[in-house]
């Protein structure tokens, strides 16, 4: 069996309205793509889940989400499933 991201696989859609103007948040992608080709192999601590996810051991796929109004940005985490 194979895990994955269910946003990145397209299982889910999400919405994520801006904490600050309130208007519509879009997904920039994963956010170790977002900062270069090399990110994937830097700082892990950056890309961690959410203390949440964290503390149930649950592997996660950290999204960055961006208000294209404001400019206010939140990294947001997705629970890995089986695809």
């Amino acid at each position: 069996m194979e895990i994955g991201c269910p946003l990145c696989n397209g299982l889910i859609d999400f919405s994520q309205p801006c904490a600050v103007c309130g208007s519509g948040m879009e997904d920039s992608g994963m956010l170790e793509d977002y900062y270069g080709p090399y990110s994937p192999y830097g700082n892990i601590e950056f890309y961690e889940p959410d203390e949440e996810l964290q503390t149930t051991g649950v592997a996660a796929c950290v999204h960055l989400f961006a208000c294209p109004k404001c400019g206010y940005d939140k990294r947001i985490s997705f629970p890995e499933v089986t695809l």
